[in-house]
């Protein structure tokens, strides 16, 4: 293929784009939901799934005990074995820590804490394997209102992580059907539109090949379009949201460009298949009988 060739090409192909104004921006627009999606779910399950590690990775118990029993409490945890590093935090002392999340929005602190918090007893426990038993073990404790303990956080992150992700691969799905389905129709009627200038181009000699290429090169642009579209909505989501939690709450797990740059790949690669395939099949059998 001559410079030419590949020149007459190009230039045909933006021609095409162009002719089917309507379809290509309906096309992209699909694209670009469903590969921001796929980004946004990759994005928010790496973050969660660090927040996890780092939760399950802590030792720590809490037991939130009746008025005056901390002391009390505390020396009997303390004899233990399972226990070490035992220190008491006072109702005051946990509600100045929880200040921190509510900077600006002192009532809503109020509200969560009805302006009191029991007191605490906090211990490091030397094997995560018992913490569910201790936990059953303690609550029974008298004076003991309630057990706090990591893998319960855990729990719930891993619960909303299953939820964002069978509901949003079920959106993921459904989008990138519509949106190979819009792709395909664009291409198939593209296809027909321009009947005449192809029997032309294949009556005087043209290889087949270079104009299924043509086509292929559109889908190509199309899922180009689409998902730079999707990347620009993860880097910013990542820029504006994730960032932000992470300087807030730094030891809740920490995300890096690097990983980013993987998911805009994976949307990437998501876009350019989903474009040039949708292509391909559209155009594979009408090129044979134009």
């Amino acid at each position: 293929m001559n410079k030419h060739q590949i020149s007459y090409m190009l230039e045909d192909t933006k021609l095409g784009i162009k002719r089917n104004r309507g379809s290509v921006i309906a096309s992209v627009t699909l694209l670009f939901i469903a590969l921001s999606l796929i980004g946004s779910i990759l994005l928010v399950r790496a973050y969660i799934g660090e927040a996890v590690d780092y939760v399950e990775s802590q030792l720590a118990m809490k037991v939130y005990v009746e008025d005056d029993m901390a002391e009390e409490v505390a020396a009997i945890i303390a004899k233990q074995s399972y226990a070490k590093d035992v220190q008491i935090e006072s109702g005051e002392q946990i509600i100045q820590n929880l200040a921190f999340f509510f900077e600006g929005r002192e009532h809503l602190l109020e509200a969560f804490t009805d302006g009191s918090m029991p007191d605490a007893v906090k211990f490091q426990v030397r094997d995560t394997r018992y913490f569910e038993l201790l936990a059953q073990n303690l609550q029974q404790v008298e004076g003991i209102q309630k057990v706090v303990y990591p893998q319960q956080m855990a729990k719930i992150l891993t619960d909303w992580l299953y939820k964002i992700e069978l509901y949003g691969v079920l959106a993921i799905i459904l989008f990138i059907a519509v949106a190979f389905l819009m792709v395909y129709s664009s291409f198939h009627l593209a296809m027909y539109q321009r009947s005449k200038e192809l029997k032309i181009k294949l009556f005087l000699g043209m290889n087949p090949k270079i104009v299924r290429l043509q086509f292929l090169i559109e889908g190509f642009v199309l899922g180009l379009f689409g998902a730079v579209l999707g990347m620009a909505v993860v880097v910013m989501l990542y820029t504006f949201l994730i960032k932000s939690i992470q300087e807030a709450i730094p030891y809740l797990g920490q995300l890096n460009m690097q990983q980013v740059i993987v998911i805009c790949t994976i949307q990437l690669g998501m876009g350019l298949l989903l474009g040039v395939v949708a292509s391909y099949v559209s155009t594979r059998k009408l090129i044979r009988y134009v």
